[in-house]
């Protein structure tokens, strides 16, 4: 088993296993809520594109004449990212080798999406993500995040999520967090079956910085923006003023 416990090359480890494993129900629901959401934006940002799981449904969403920037710094999942979208053909987004703090997009835009990113980002960091997002989207445009899960740095004994199977074999997680001060480390190990063999597992390690609702609804309100009281479940949304 190859562990991983720097967390820099933690996708370098899971991006081959990301769509695998990710659960259908949640990808679901988040697709959902973003048809909901978003049904007028016109030019959207995705901050954390990853493997495009979300960046399709933006695209599909789309009325005619928008375009979606999708942002993604880490190279491997943007190989995925580009890979699943040159298959759509030619749609109208650009993918953005930067990070949230350096991507650069020309006039203003109606939202601005992060799903399954904010754990990445401390207390400092958010703050500096409103401050350089929330002024570039139009009055009324959205900042739409998924709920983060724990709400509080409590320890997370080790969940097994099962995954897909591909052929002959099958994919599965297994998932824990220990509390680090008012951070999480969690471990995750991705493993591969064939039959009731363990073919292989590979393990990564990464701090995750927990933010409650509360924290959240407190950091939009000071960037200048106002929370969307009825955002689908699993999503929080704030519309800027």
């Amino acid at each position: 088993m190859m562990t991983d416990t720097s967390g820099a090359s933690g996708y370098a480890v899971n991006a081959q296993y990301y769509d695998l494993i990710f659960p259908s129900a949640h990808r679901d629901a988040m697709r959902a809520a973003l048809g909901a959401l978003l049904g007028d934006a016109a030019r959207v940002v995705e901050i954390g594109s990853g493997t495009g799981l979300f960046t399709e449904t933006l695209l599909a969403g789309l009325p005619a004449g928008g375009e979606v920037f999708a942002v993604e710094p880490a190279p491997v999942m943007r190989a995925a990212l580009t890979t699943r979208l040159a298959a759509l053909g030619d749609p109208p987004v650009t993918v953005l080798p930067d990070d949230a703090l350096t991507a650069e997009v020309d006039g203003p835009v109606d939202a601005v999406v992060m799903l399954h990113v904010l754990t990445h980002f401390s207390a400092a960091d958010r703050q500096a993500v409103w401050r350089r997002w929330v002024p570039r989207l139009r009055t009324g445009g959205l900042v739409v995040v998924d709920v983060q899960a724990p709400q509080e740095p409590v320890a997370v004994p080790a969940t097994v999520m099962p995954g897909r199977a591909l052929g002959r074999r099958r994919y599965d997680t297994v998932a824990e967090a220990a509390v680090d001060g008012d951070r999480l480390v969690w471990t995750v190990t991705y493993r591969v079956h064939e039959g009731d063999r363990l073919v292989s597992e590979e393990s990564v390690s990464f701090p995750s910085f927990v933010a409650s609702d509360e924290v959240l609804h407190a950091e939009l309100r000071e960037a200048g923006c106002e929370p969307v009281t009825d955002a689908p479940a699993g999503v929080l949304a704030w519309r800027r003023r």
